[in-house]
């Protein structure tokens, strides 16, 4: 497919990507002292602060490593982290003791807010100058890509 409009996007997620990685990872780095915080391991608490995928009974370390694009082994590494650093628990099934889920504690889902609130204020900052017809656009959009993204496979 020759679309010119396909190189903007891919070249605008990258840049969107790298910037508010740095950004809000390096806000959040102000407000912690770096011994106590592992900022790598923020991806696997959003992964585990979406939840369950329909159907399925919990979040599991397999979950997780899809959402954040790892292996299996080696989000099972990173989600050990999150447990010692005390941001993620592991649980029983509530309907096979056999099983074991993945959730947030307190505070892995506090740094998780903090993020966020991190990173909605770089794009805040970014799109203030815009008409709210434009930014409402633009979640619209952006929201309605990420889904169609999620359902395409890409083998």
């Amino acid at each position: 497919m020759n679309d010119p409009s396909l190189a903007l996007i891919e070249h605008a997620l990258g840049r969107l990507r790298r910037n508010q990685t740095r950004r809000s990872l390096g806000k959040i780095a102000e407000q912690h002292p770096p011994a106590q915080v592992d900022l790598s391991l923020i991806p696997v608490l959003y992964a585990v602060e979406e939840g369950a995928e329909a159907g399925t009974e919990g979040v599991t370390v397999g979950l997780v490593a899809e959402r954040i694009g790892l292996d299996p082994s080696r989000a099972s590494r990173m989600v050990g982290s999150a447990i010692q650093a005390g941001y993620v628990e592991r649980v029983a099934s509530q309907t096979d003791g056999r099983r074991i889920q993945l959730r947030l504690t307190d505070a892995g889902a506090k740094l998780a807010e903090e993020a966020h609130k991190f990173r909605q204020a770089f794009l805040g900052q970014a799109i203030a100058h815009w008409s709210e017809h434009d930014r409402t656009e633009l979640a619209r959009l952006f929201s309605r890509f990420t889904e169609d993204l999620s359902k395409t496979d890409p083998c």
